[in-house]
Order: C-alpha cells, then structure tokens, then sequence
C-alpha cells in the first residue's frame, strides 16, 4: 500500500485521505488538518446506460467540400490614407445621408460619422460593406519600403531590423 501525504500539513497519511476544500481549492488531509475546512463529499456518477436496441449512426464530416480559408491573405492590404474623402464623396455621389448609408448597411449611423471624420479605423467588416454599398475600393496593397536580408543565411533575423540603443 503506498503512503499517501496530507498537502496541507505533509504527514504521511495510512489509509484512507479526507478531501477537504479550502478557499474553492480540495486538499486531501489528514484528520488534524480536517478541521481547516468542510470535507468534501464525492458523488459516484452512474455511467449512462447504452441502449443496445437502437442503432448507432456515425456520421461522417465532409472533407474537402469547402476550401480552408486563407487567414494571411488580407494582411497585404491596408485601407486608403484618404478613405474618409473616398466614403464621404462616394455617398454623397448616390445621394444618401450618412443615416440612410448606415441602414444599408446595417450598422448605425455615429459609426459613419466618425468613419468620415477619420475619428476611427473601420473594421475589415465594415470595409467591405462600404465597398459593396458605395461601388468603392477602400482596401490597397502595402508598399514595402524596404527588404530586409541577412548576409548569412538570406533572411531576415532581428539584428537585422532592430536598431539597438547602446549607453
């Protein structure tokens, strides 16, 4: 039989533990140490019985029905610098009010407000419901300025684009 510790008090324990729970956490205890906390009292749980009448359907999930997603694919695109004269003349282009554009797309109307005052970014979401509502392009490739290599290896490593302070 294998000695079991109490964790409160580290005696080595015969027989059997007592769980007891102290601030939301169980200690298995020793007799003394049982009166730190109320004892916890275990519930068997009865496995659920399997009817051997009924048949077992396995189902199957389809693969290679949808393509995955391309997480990254956006990341080489940015919003417009001028995005909020873009949205503002394209709708005032279709003769809608910044209240009538909000419905259309459903969202409310302070949101565009601030979108068109370049008070805030718009959500990618929200990105292209404009683009569709106001026959727009809002999103464009990044130009990088510059690339970055290693004289080593060929890539990029941390040295090579941090600039470090020196005292």
């Amino acid at each position: 039989m294998e000695a079991k510790e109490c964790e409160i008090c580290g005696k080595k324990i015969r027989g059997d533990t007592t769980t007891i729970k102290i601030e939301g956490a169980e200690f298995n205890a020793c007799q003394e140490c049982t009166k730190l906390g109320p004892v916890v009292v275990k519930k068997q749980t009865i496995a659920p019985q399997v009817s051997s009448s009924a048949p077992v359907k396995h189902v199957k999930s389809p693969t290679g029905t949808r393509p995955a997603k391309n997480y990254f694919a956006d990341l080489d695109n940015e919003i417009v610098e001028d995005y909020d004269v873009v949205i503002k003349k394209a709708r005032e282009a279709k003769g809608l009010t910044q209240e009538e554009l909000a419905l259309q797309i459903k969202e409310k109307a302070p949101l565009i407000k601030k979108i068109e005052r370049k008070e805030i970014h718009p959500e990618e979401a929200v990105i292209r419901k404009l683009e569709r509502a106001l026959d727009i392009q809002l999103m464009e490739s990044k130009e990088t300025g510059e690339t970055f290599q290693s004289h080593k290896t060929g890539g990029a490593t941390l040295g090579d684009i941090a600039f470090v302070k020196r005292k």
